[in-house]
């Protein structure tokens, strides 16, 4: 007969006290460095920036486009660029201004022909041919159709970190874009594109470096704002700044029959209702805005601003 020792799994070491811990699995090769909050927070930007690029995409090329983001994953940049994007794509170098660092946008051929194809007066019927790469005449035309793309882009990064979004460089080979170490962390979001049948995936890979500077802005308000919304509501206040609007100061207001004012001579004293150490009442049109002091400035009457309305 013979003793035997009870052995903790594989996966559990005994700890002081007789206590045990699980010992947790960490993948090296699959780097977390945005937090999940900001990763959601960067879905949701990029779900209204496909609703507008769309939009602008389908006005230019004549056509539906359909634009949704379908994942988002943090890995290597060199697992990205040769892993995850075929040989051959159309990349696009974006420079983040100010920061002086760079990110890529990867569009698969596919698409990029059809973007073409469209930009030249194609039609609806999709070409069986199939081919390597681009043209130098077709990258210059893509170009046209990366931009198109990069515009709302950048202005989705404007509302959500304050950087801006410019094309700085193409390339027809995924594997001689080099703009980090392969190890660095990168943010890969990937959008499905969908143009006249063609599905094919748009990837934006932000290297954590080239972010770092100001990822403690995507921390910054609730989950769920709608940036769409917000830039919708800038453009709408630039779009009525310049409408002329009369502004009133209101000294008080009374009730009177039409008999009692008809009767009213020079000299008579009408009595106001609002008591005269309660200043006057500034009304945008007939709605009352501000409270403020009678006075002039020089030779004409004038009124300052006190407090906002209350009712």
């Amino acid at each position: 007969m013979s003793d035997t020792i009870d052995q903790p799994p594989p996966d559990e070491a005994p700890a002081a006290g007789g206590r045990r811990h699980r010992v947790r699995e960490i993948d090296f090769r699959r780097p977390s460095k945005f937090a999940r909050e900001q990763v959601r927070r960067v879905e949701h930007t990029h779900r209204a920036f496909c609703r507008s690029a769309s939009s602008r995409l389908g006005t230019e090329l004549r056509t539906d486009v359909g634009l949704r983001v379908s994942r988002t994953d943090q890995l290597p940049y060199s697992t990205v660029m040769v892993d995850e994007v075929p040989p051959a794509a159309l990349v696009a170098v974006l420079e983040l201004r100010p920061l002086g660092t760079q990110a890529v946008l990867v569009l698969e051929l596919p698409l990029a022909f059809r973007l073409v194809e469209r930009l030249l007066g194609g039609g609806d019927a999709v070409s069986d041919e199939t081919r390597d790469g681009l043209t130098d005449v077709e990258l210059a035309v893509a170009r046209r159709a990366l931009q198109s793309i990069v515009e709302p882009l950048s202005t989705t990064w404007l509302d959500l970190a304050g950087v801006e979004l410019a094309l700085s460089a193409t390339s027809a080979t995924p594997t001689t874009v080099q703009i980090v170490p392969p190890s660095e962390p990168t943010l890969v979001i990937v959008i499905e594109a969908e143009l006249d049948g063609v599905r094919s995936p748009i990837r934006l890979c932000v290297p954590y470096r080239s972010i770092a500077a100001v990822t403690d802005r995507l921390d910054h308000g609730e989950y769920g704002h709608d940036v769409a919304a917000a830039a919708h509501d800038g453009a709408a206040r630039m779009a009525v700044a310049g409408v002329e609007l009369e502004l009133r100061a209101e000294v008080g207001a009374v009730e009177m029959t039409l008999d009692e004012v008809l009767r009213l001579r020079a000299g008579d004293v009408v009595r106001l209702k609002r008591p005269a150490d309660q200043g006057v009442v500034v009304c945008i049109g007939d709605q009352p805005m501000h409270v403020a002091d009678p006075g002039r400035n020089r030779n004409r009457r004038a009124v300052r601003i006190k407090r906002r309305w209350q009712p």
